[in-house]
């Protein structure tokens, strides 16, 4: 069996596409042999061949129609040129699938759509992978909605990576088509069975992922700030992730504001994410609505604490047991839930060891290989393995 998969941004760093590399990886368990396509700009091409896994480069693997809430003039009048091309450079998909003898075409984000349309013209099968929140997390919309869902809905299969992503699509895509299935991770990569945490004082907290409003950079400086007004407690609070000149300026100087910018380092990204945590006690997962969170995974099964906002895909994965989660936004609740942590350690170390082993046992990269490798014999109608 062989499988396309189409990637919209390639980046080495990001989940969706560290997720990819992950199952290509892993399926091949299961004799599935693994394609990418993915834009000419990707950095994570790196990856693609440390893994030997085949690709296929074309920009407009990057078009999507995701665009602002609020769309400029420009941008609107951008989307039927860019869906135009989109269409023509299908065929050219179309042609690898052709030639390579590919047997379904898997699209990897909800924002991809290029897949479907080479998929179409090579008649073969169609995935869709769901990935993403839109509105909830980025601030951004599908262009012409309506006419995107009819769309998904004529793929012969639709993944949603968390309960709360399903339950977002579940009257729009048909159900016949429409399955759950968690994300992976690799846990021998990540697991850290040794780890000491609070050894040091102050506490260090970690967030992951690129400076963003979404992502709660902010939020958490502002609640590092409120714990020593209010709790006279002070966090070593530490940001990995990919940053512009400005959005660093603009961490640093809400820092100052609050004169705490001894306190927060901005880590930028970081390539070595096994070391990063295991130089921090907690792991804190602010984005304001995360459809899965990947790295909240890798912070359990590295062993340490995990505090996350209580929606989205994080509010699946933290439970009463496993980790601690604060109201969405909300930095009061945030800054009393980080004091909490620093006055209960011996409790915060039960939570931590089981976190580690209910990551262990329901997001492993093999359990997500499995299951979509059951979904593409379904498709093809073939025996399972």
């Amino acid at each position: 069996m062989k499988v396309l998969f189409i990637e919209n941004a390639g980046h080495k760093t990001a989940g969706a596409f560290r997720s990819l590399v992950s199952l290509a990886v892993m399926l091949r368990k299961y004799g599935v042999e693994a394609h990418v396509a993915l834009p000419k700009t990707a950095d994570g091409v790196s990856l693609l061949e440390e893994n030997q896994i085949p690709f296929i480069q074309l920009q407009s693997c990057a078009y999507s129609r995701m665009m602002l809430a609020e769309p400029s003039f420009i941008e609107q009048i951008k989307m039927p040129v860019k869906d135009f091309v989109l269409k023509f450079s299908a065929r050219k998909i179309a042609k690898y699938v052709k030639d390579n003898h590919i047997d379904i075409v898997h699209d990897n984000t909800s924002v991809s759509y290029i897949g479907m349309y080479a998929a179409k013209y090579a008649k073969v099968k169609h995935v869709w992978h769901i990935r993403e929140f839109m509105e909830e997390d980025f601030n951004r919309r599908f262009w012409r909605k309506a006419a995107y869902l009819r769309l998904i809905n004529k793929s012969d299969a639709v993944v949603a990576i968390s309960q709360a992503v399903y339950d977002k699509y579940k009257c729009e895509i048909d159900n016949s088509k429409f399955s759950l299935i968690y994300n992976g991770i690799d846990v021998e990569k990540f697991i850290n069975t040794d780890r000491e945490l609070f050894k040091s004082r102050p506490i260090s907290v970690l967030c992951v992922g690129r400076i963003s409003p979404g992502k709660g950079q902010g939020l958490l400086i502002r609640a590092t700030a409120r714990l020593k007004t209010e709790y006279n407690q002070f966090i070593t609070l530490n940001l990995a992730g990919s940053y512009q000149a400005s959005q660093y300026n603009q961490m640093i100087d809400l820092a100052r504001s609050y004169g705490i910018e001894k306190h927060v380092n901005l880590l930028g990204q970081c390539d070595d994410m096994n070391e990063v945590y295991r130089k921090n006690d907690v792991f804190c997962m602010a984005s304001k609505c995360e459809a899965f969170g990947r790295v909240t995974i890798e912070a359990m099964l590295a062993g340490c604490i995990v505090l996350g906002s209580n929606s989205g895909g994080t509010a699946e994965i933290l439970t009463a047991d496993t980790g601690l989660t604060f109201h969405p936004n909300d930095e009061v609740d945030l800054a009393e839930k980080l004091n909490y942590i620093i006055e209960n350690q011996s409790l915060m170390k039960e939570k931590a060891k089981n976190g580690q082993e209910f990551a262990m046992q329901n997001f492993t990269s093999d359990k997500n290989a499995k299951e979509i490798y059951h979904l593409y014999c379904k498709l093809l109608d073939i025996e399972r393995k």
